[in-house]
């Protein structure tokens, strides 16, 4: 009997190993996954990232399609109206990298604040935190915040009445807070959308307030990128962008802008695997497959030892946060526009795709740094340890 023919986004990882305990395996690059290819594949099961858009002219392409997994987060690129008239299962990754994206932000915090503004500096080491969206990734954000010794406010109108985490509207939160953390999806209808959430004063943003640094490892049209501008926005870490993926060449060289990053603050290894294996173990129960193939422990071993003379030094190892921000700031030099993907959107999608996936935390053990290192989940080696780089998965891909 033929094996179900699923079409996976080749930078998927494990895209191959994983699913082929399903079915037949075409791992494509994202630029080659289209209606034509699925209709002339038959595929039955489609696996993405965020770049495809599944849309209602895709499935009229593809009857056979009976499964569309999404090895992120987010939804916003799913037409999930029509997957849901033509009875197409859809599966996605939630969860998968809220860890990754909640330590991003600590050494994000951590290691930029000699170079916060001083209005932000004189409100103390551990000026409050709001937090915006209290999901998978915003909950894991503020518990890790508050493990380090901020206050946290949050705001999610979303969040049951009952929950005591959830305190304050958006506007109460933006007055209170010195730091504005945004982890929503992208909404644009309903009663609560959140693109363009953070606008200009008079364009529908909260009122102006004391200084802020924002940071937005969301989506990029949650944060409007005239709202920088705003005078009580004093400083922003970026790793999503309003016009992604062509980043404002200005915003690009804006001082303002303490760190720049690639729409990778969730891109640990741990978490694509997690990713991979969450939409392959819902393809198997849509399909009655076993599902014990599809366990973590399989794939991912230790990272090994990392050292230091402090906790800033050892995150900078573990999380390359200030080559990241060399190469996004690079693209203010290339142009956009015209036909086709302009030279600016096709390096972003490049340093996306080719980005060279970290640990989490909880992998590595330190030698040096300070306590904080033991409440973001580092072990301890003793110094002296043999120092090893970021292991590979178990198997290649």
């Amino acid at each position: 009997m033929a094996k179900p023919p699923i079409v996976v986004d080749d930078a998927v990882p494990l895209a191959g190993e994983v699913f082929t305990k399903l079915g037949e395996v075409h791992a494509l690059p994202s630029g080659a996954i289209d209606a034509a290819t699925l209709a002339r594949i038959g595929a039955r099961a489609l696996v993405v990232r965020s770049v495809t858009t599944v849309d209602a002219a895709l499935l009229d392409a593809c009857p056979e399609l009976e499964f569309v997994g999404t090895a992120t987060a987010g939804l916003d690129h799913l037409d999930l109206e029509a997957l849901a008239a033509r009875e197409v299962a859809v599966a996605d990754a939630a969860g998968c990298n809220s860890l990754a994206v909640a330590q991003w932000v600590a050494a994000a915090l951590l290691t930029t604040r000699p170079r916060w503004p001083e209005a932000l500096r004189e409100a103390g080491d551990a000026p409050t935190v709001g937090v915006v969206g209290h999901g998978h990734v915003g909950s894991k954000v503020a518990r890790t915040l508050r493990a380090l010794g901020f206050p946290v406010l949050v705001s999610d109108p979303f969040a049951p009445p009952s929950d005591p985490a959830v305190a304050v509207d958006f506007e109460t939160l933006w007055r209170r807070s010195a730091i504005v953390s945004f982890h929503v999806p992208l909404t644009r209808g309903g009663l609560h959308p959140t693109a363009a959430m953070l606008a200009p004063v008079g364009e529908g943003g909260p009122p102006l307030a004391g200084p802020k640094l924002v940071v937005n490892t969301s989506r990029g049209p949650v944060v409007r990128d005239a709202a920088l501008d705003r005078p009580d926005v004093r400083a922003a870490i970026l790793d999503v962008w309003e016009g992604e993926p062509e980043p404002a060449a200005a915003r690009l060289r804006d001082p303002k802008v303490l760190l720049a990053s690639p729409h990778v603050a969730g891109y640990s290894l741990d978490a694509k695997i997690d990713a991979s294996l969450a939409v392959a173990r819902q393809l198997a129960a849509r399909w009655g497959a076993e599902r014990g193939a599809f366990e973590r422990g399989r794939w991912l071993g230790p990272a090994g030892v990392v050292e230091g003379g402090t906790s800033a030094e050892i995150l900078r190892a573990v999380v390359a946060l200030e080559a990241d921000d060399r190469s996004v700031r690079a693209l203010a030099e290339l142009e956009t526009g015209g036909a086709g993907a302009s030279p600016r959107a096709r390096a972003f999608e490049a340093l996306r795709r080719g980005y060279a996936l970290r640990r989490e935390f909880g992998a590595w053990e330190a030698v040096g740094g300070d306590s904080r290192l033991d409440t973001l989940g580092f072990g301890r080696a003793k110094k002296g340890a043999d120092r090893t780089g970021p292991s590979e998965p178990k198997t290649a891909f």
